[in-house]
């Protein structure tokens, strides 16, 4: 694999009738601890899984009898983060004025199973523990073990984040993402959990680079982007492997393990930008965390109603909202009994 790989990758099969947020998907993690403050058993968090499957949500993946993986009708998906108490919400694409009520929806739901079994989530970006944390729930997550270290790795067990995924047109994608670049350290001052990321990559047996966390602060175009990605080695049975002798690649996966703050990723026809540095915190800043992150990229209250009529024109699936069976508070207190 090269950079004219990855520029093939980004551009090819690309559908270029749509505008900068048409479309915006969330991911939300959220850790679960006791009354206690304690993190949750692993059989605590199964239990979560499996009142989701009850509700019709589907398996999409387990690892022996744990389940790892759920979607919803709406393809909406409930996984593991790193972390046997660490859940992961990750709504579907939904145009910029849904998104973040459909979020609301889905968290209620998780919150609602967790207040069933007697535990609550953590709404805080760090749980202050040293207890070793990390559930290994599929083949990836075992490679990053054989590769890291476990010790390593429990570094980013115990933190929990919100990230965006927003449509961008192939023509503003570099701009895009160097305006961010911009204003990283307006979102780091607010982010603690750069230092549990930091520490990773220093600790980490795989010897990483420091820029494979971060990433640079500019690209001169998508070229420039992709031969700066090609720099950094590919994770393969334990060690990392320089890109051009790494032979066939699987490129998403690849893309995922360069830890960039604000990443260029695929979304079926789609070319997308992930904002990644948010720590998670009270579910009403994740309408203002996504407001924020708008306003930066140059995107109006009006132009996002504009689009949002436009994208439910041409597609009621964006529509779907999982129904909550019960309703329960969006905001949870984020520390003590």
């Amino acid at each position: 694999m090269n950079a004219k790989d990855l520029v093939q990758y980004f551009t090819r099969g690309l559908n270029g009738l749509y505008e900068l947020g048409t479309t915006i998907g969330i991911e939300v993690e959220t850790q679960f601890v006791d009354l206690g403050g304690r993190a949750i058993r692993t059989e605590i968090a199964q239990q979560i899984f499996r009142g989701f499957v009850a509700s019709g949500w589907r398996v999409v993946t387990r690892k022996g009898e744990l389940l790892t993986e759920l979607i919803s009708p709406g393809n909406d998906r409930l996984l593991y983060e790193l972390g046997r108490h660490n859940l992961e919400i990750s709504a579907a694409p939904r145009p910029a004025d849904a998104v973040v009520p459909a979020v609301l929806r889905l968290l209620a739901e998780l919150y609602g199973q967790a207040w069933n079994l007697g535990v609550r989530p953590l709404l805080a970006p760090i749980l202050e523990t040293e207890e070793d944390l990390l559930v290994v729930p599929d083949e990836r997550d075992a490679q990053w073990v054989r590769t890291d270290g476990r010790s390593a790795l429990n570094n980013l067990t115990r933190c929990s984040a919100v990230q965006f995924t927003i449509d961008v047109p192939l023509k503003d994608a570099i701009r895009c993402v160097n305006v961010l670049n911009e204003m990283k350290y307006s979102f780091l001052n607010e982010y603690p959990q750069e230092e549990l990321w930091r520490r990773y990559i220093k600790e980490s047996a795989a010897t990483y680079s420091p820029s494979r966390y971060g990433g640079p602060d500019r690209f001169a175009d998508l070229d420039d982007y992709c031969a700066k990605l090609a720099e950094h080695g590919v994770v393969r049975d334990g060690r990392v492997v320089p890109c051009e002798s790494a032979g066939e690649v699987d490129i998403p996966l690849f893309l995922r393990s360069v830890w960039w703050y604000f990443r260029l990723k695929r979304y079926g026809p789609k070319l997308c930008l992930e904002v990644r540095p948010f720590a998670r915190g009270r579910d009403s800043k994740i309408q203002e965390d996504l407001d924020r992150v708008l306003q930066i990229l140059g995107i109006s209250g009006r132009e996002r109603m504009e689009r949002t009529v436009a994208s439910l024109r041409d597609s009621l699936e964006t529509l779907k909202f999982q129904a909550v069976r019960r309703p329960v508070s969006l905001d949870w207190p984020s520390g003590g009994h």
